[in-house]
Parts: C-alpha cells; sequence; structure tokens
C-alpha cells in the first residue's frame, strides 16, 4: 500500500448515517463493484458534474456578457442614426450604465433625483 492513499470513513449505526451506509451497500450490490471501488465512483461522478456545472456557469456568464455588447451596441447604433423624437425634444446622448454595476438595483428613495424633472420646464 506505499503508493496508495487511504481514506476511512465511519458511519454511525442509527441515523442519516445509517441510511446513507446502507445506501452505499445497495448501490455496491448493484453495480457488482465492492464498496471502495463504489464510492471512487461516486466521487468520480460527484467531481465531473461540478466541473460541468462551473463550465456552464461560465459559460452563461460569457453568453450574458456578448448579449449585453450587442444590445448595447444596437441602442447606440438606432439613437444615432435615427435620432429619439418628442415633439422639440431631440434625444442623440445615451448614457448606458457599466455592466460591473448593471446587476445592483438602486438604494430606495422617497426623492426625485435632481435634474430628473428638469425637462418639464423646456
Amino acid at each position: 500500500m506505499g503508493n496508495r492513499y487511504v481514506a476511512t470513513v465511519r458511519f454511525h449505526t442509527e441515523g442519516v448515517e445509517a441510511e446513507m451506509y446502507q445506501r452505499l451497500l445497495d448501490g455496491k450490490r448493484d453495480s457488482g463493484l465492492s464498496v471502495p471501488d463504489y464510492i471512487k465512483l461516486i466521487l468520480a461522478e460527484h467531481f465531473a458534474n461540478k466541473d460541468r456545472q462551473d463550465n456552464q456557469k461560465e459559460l452563461l456568464e460569457q453568453f450574458r456578457a456578448e448579449i449585453l455588447t450587442d444590445m448595447e451596441s444596437l441602442i447606440r447604433n438606432y439613437i444615432k442614426n435615427c435620432g429619439v423624437s418628442s415633439g422639440d425634444m431631440q434625444v442623440t446622448d445615451v448614457i448606458l450604465v457599466d455592466r460591473q454595476d448593471s446587476t445592483e438595483l438602486p438604494a430606495p428613495s422617497e426623492e426625485i433625483p435632481e435634474g430628473a424633472l428638469d425637462f418639464l420646464n423646456e
């Protein structure tokens, strides 16, 4: 055993641990493996699933970033080429929120931000 690692797992004879041990024995019997080999199989599947979940999460984040970039570009091009008008008011400047901060909502407030209603006086 000089070239192997050894891990010892002990289970209580009652409660949840006893149920886990019984499930190990059932799985071992169904798979035809020894208990240590069955535990190794379970661990290998667990880590493979975790790696898949991590990869999937990373891909979703990349996809989200690409969609946000594309949407910003589309909005900027639309406003640049078409403009948005409301009567005499012409809106040509757009300020988009930085993607880093876009996941957080502003803090609740009873006050209207300064300058938010300035367009009413024009």
